[in-house]
């Protein structure tokens, strides 16, 4: 297309663009538009303007068999080029003369026939990519995160190609928010391109701008926009949302700022009323801003209302002074100021009642003294006080101002059971017949150190229950307080709460949400409260199997065990077993149909002495039970031996394929040898027979000789070694052998005197036993001759001829004919 659109131009007499004259600084391959923008070369003539100028569709043909001209100019035509010259634009070709577009020059390709278009072209060095890796045609550098992560990165494609399972990255794009009128945040990105929707979920990282710590919130899902209900009002955060798919996390350089909506702010502070002034029915209401506006308080709303009636009157104002006029003089009046932000109207102040009359004030004064209690002694003019109004506040952590209410009719309150060197406001009011005096405030801190805050971990554990543990510094409060709400704004001013004296509890709650907890000492005293933590339900849907464990590991099969996400499934769950092996970098996955209680799967087709990781997870849920499995490897061959040539060794061993049915011969065996003098190991070689030839042995060292099962990959996935030591020197075989050979001098020697030796004991026990039958045979018939039956003895004698007067003779009596005797 480009080359058809260079013939039509020239015969057109149309150049594609203007181009000022001068050096191309466009890499080949790429086209070098008239504002001096280089695009790619297949851009050119493709229907779209690529180049500012629009100058890569002009000369282009079209439908009709037509050219794309370029706009008219609004100046003079400029004059024909002379004969021998080229229009402006154009480059000409040495020999034979003629012209081409100029942004043919240079571009790697040659376009005259002398190639003169190519010459004196400026050179351009390799690019250097520091921080990546460069494409294939050497435009561009890509950073090695931005691989393989679905997004065309480099112009040919390269950055997406020859992928893997460990190199794929499944990065979010297009990361975008929206505020929501209930203060919370939306989050919407894209979907990662072929995105494996069974096993992959995101999650969200934030923190708070000017922070490092992040904090995470699991979605439990893969869908592609989430509501964040838990972060702070009118706040400034860095969000990221990641991918995990299994084990692996896939991180993004994208990060957005967002800032949350305005909240409802806190109430105002120490609403004074008075009526120090010359006309009767006015109030004068003045109180302090919330310590909390979470936003912009726009404007205040006091109303007010007569004692015991039902109605509120209300009356703006910008400021935190106002006058409230025209009211009924000897009337009792109530009083309250509410701070408004673009949320909405905040809560109520505590209510504070008068009679407007002139000059009605009611002067107080406070004097306190603090330990970890505190005594208040008040001091009032007025002589008809009903009772006085006592409110502590103090202030832990820049998250709430929090406050007690007393009520007393001494003028002397005793507030217990404080917190050790904390400050506490004190403010104190008179309520009297004709309405509240102004408030008295005085600042106390009692004395000691202030303990130190407990630093809580929470975690889901199903859909409805969350585990809490938290430790401490310090001896142990009696009781332990956990809090927890949905938002931010609840956890501090509506939370729910459960007490408990241990440091571990477990929290049942009754939906499937986000949920902010805190925990706190609240007796004996009320200490500071931890950091907030952070945790998002788990649907039942999308728990992990539980207990998941291995029975039986063999060479190449192992035996599973697990028991279902929560007990008595009511219908067959779909499992997924996930193996991964460590050392192939190879992954498979299976499916089990069951509704069993207690699972037990064979997974089979594993390699001996392989490493494999194994995950169990539902067949539509994100989160699995995993555990890291080894096979048993192949065993060391049997009866390895060696026999000595004259320049040369063999060793010989049994088969693997004797003992492991499984074993495949075509496998082979290798062969090892360490010298002991050169301290040097050394691979011979490998053999699928049971014997192997070594030689090139020097005389005077030791070697070990060892044979294995042939490893399958990068000397992993092998057999456990033979060994066989061998001496050179003939001084035997070591007592560490592992099969007991024997070197060939030992036996050339020791077989032939062996031999000798059972020749020698042969002859010697038949020696004796010629002698032993003929001794047994003498004695018998010697015996026999000298055995008198009618005495019934025998008479005994070292000679050979005996007589009835040998009386020296000895003479064993005692025999009877129906009793035999053996003598020997």
């Amino acid at each position: 297309l480009l080359d058809s659109a260079v013939i039509l131009s020239l015969q057109g007499g149309v150049t594609p663009h203007t181009v000022a004259p001068g050096p191309s600084t466009c890499a080949p391959n790429r086209f070098h538009c008239g504002s001096g923008a280089c695009i790619i070369n297949t851009w050119v003539c493709d229907g779209y303007a690529d180049c500012p100028d629009g100058s890569d569709e002009l000369g282009c043909p079209t439908a009709n068999g037509t050219v794309t001209l370029p706009p008219m100019p609004t100046h003079a035509p400029a004059p024909p080029p002379s004969p021998g010259r080229c229009a402006r634009g154009q480059f000409m070709c040495r020999r034979p003369p003629r012209c081409i577009p100029d942004w043919q020059r240079c571009d790697g390709h040659p376009h005259c026939q002398d190639n003169s278009d190519e010459a004196n072209c400026p050179t351009r060095g390799p690019l250097s990519c520091v921080n990546g890796t460069r494409c294939a045609d050497g435009e561009a550098c890509v950073l090695d995160s931005e691989r393989c992560d679905g997004f065309l990165d480099c112009s040919d494609h390269s950055d997406e190609d020859n992928c893997t399972l460990d190199t794929l990255a499944y990065k979010v794009q297009n990361l975008q928010w929206t505020p929501d009128v209930s203060g919370s945040i939306t989050l919407t990105w894209s979907r990662p391109k072929n995105l494996p929707l069974d096993s992959c979920y995101f999650l969200i990282y934030y923190r708070l701008v000017g922070t490092q710590q992040w904090t995470i919130m699991d979605t439990h899902s893969n869908k592609s926009s989430y509501k964040l209900t838990v972060l702070k009002p009118d706040t400034t955060y860095q969000v990221k949302v990641l991918t995990q798919c299994l084990s692996k996390q896939h991180k993004t350089n994208e990060m957005i700022t967002v800032r949350t909506p305005e909240g409802l702010p806190d109430p105002p502070r120490n609403l004074q009323l008075s009526c120090d002034n010359a006309e009767d029915g006015t109030v004068e209401a003045s109180w302090s801003p919330p310590d909390k506006a979470h936003g912009l308080v726009r404007e205040y709303i006091v109303e007010y209302s007569e004692s015991g009636g039902l109605e509120w009157t209300s009356q703006r104002s910008t400021t935190t002074v106002t006058e409230v006029k025209e009211l009924q003089p000897d009337t009792l009046y109530r009083f309250r100021v509410a701070a408004v932000t673009s949320r909405g109207v905040g809560n109520w102040s505590e209510v504070k009642s008068i009679t407007p009359k002139k000059g009605e004030t009611a002067p107080l004064h406070v004097s306190s003294h603090t330990h970890t209690h505190t005594h208040t002694r008040t001091h009032s003019t007025h002589s008809d006080v009903k009772q006085y109004v006592v409110v502590l506040s103090w202030l832990f952590d820049t998250h709430v101002k929090e406050s007690k209410n007393y009520t007393v009719r001494e003028r002397i309150l005793k507030a217990s059971n404080l917190t050790a060197g904390t400050v506490y406001e004190v403010a104190v009011w008179a309520h009297t017949s004709i309405g509240d005096s102004p408030t008295a405030l005085s600042h106390q801190q009692t004395t000691g150190t202030q303990p130190e805050r407990p630093v809580l971990k929470a975690r889901a554990l199903n859909q409805t229950a969350v585990d809490c543990s938290w430790t401490i510094t310090g001896p142990p409060a009696q009781v332990y307080g956990v809090f927890y709400a949905t938002s931010f704004l609840d956890l501090y001013r509506f939370p729910r709460s459960i007490n408990t004296s241990s440091l571990s509890l477990t929290v049942t709650v009754d939906s499937d949400e986000q949920y902010l907890f805190l925990v706190r000492a609240i007796s004996p005293y009320l200490g500071p409260p931890s950091d907030y933590s952070v945790v998002k339900m788990i649907p039942n849907e999308r728990l992990p199997p539980r207990n998941l464990h291995r029975v039986r590991v063999e060479k190449t099969q192992a035996v599973l065990k697990w028991q279902p996400p929560y007990d008595a499934p009511s219908t067959p769950l779909i499992y997924v077993i996930h193996v991964r092996d460590v050392i192939r970098k190879s992954e498979k996955d299976y499916k089990l149909s069951t509704g069993n209680n207690t699972v037990e799967y064979l997974l089979k087709g594993l390699e001996p002495g392989g490493r494999y990781s194994v995950s169990v997870r539902l067949r539509n849920m994100s989160k699995e039970a995993s555990f890291t499995l080894n096979t048993a490897p192949l065993p060391a061959p049997e009866a390895l031996k060696i026999l000595t040539e004259k320049d040369h060794v063999f060793l010989f061993w049994k088969s693997l394929a004797v003992r492991e049915k499984g074993f495949n011969e075509s496998r082979g065996y290798e062969v090892h040898m360490y010298d002991s003098v050169t301290n040097h190991s050394s691979y011979l070689g490998n053999t699928t027979e049971t014997y192997f030839r070594i030689s090139s042995l020097l005389a005077g060292h030791n070697y070990t000789f060892s044979v294995q099962a042939r490893c399958l990959l990068n000397g992993q996935l092998c057999g456990e070694p033979a060994l066989l030591l061998y001496d050179q020197l003939g001084s035997g075989t070591a007592p560490q052998t592992h099969t007991g050979g024997h070197s060939g001098d030992m036996a050339a020697v020791v077989v032939p005197v062996l031999f000798l030796l059972l020749l020698g004991v042969c002859g010697g026990l038949v020696v004796l036993y010629l002698r032993h039958r003929r001794l047994q045979n003498n004695f018998t018939a010697f015996a026999n001759s000298h055995y008198n039956s009618r005495l019934g003895s025998a008479i005994f004698s070292s000679g050979d001829e005996l007589g009835d007067d040998d009386e020296d003779a000895p003479m064993i009596s005692g025999f009877s004919d129906d009793v035999p005797m053996v003598i020997a």
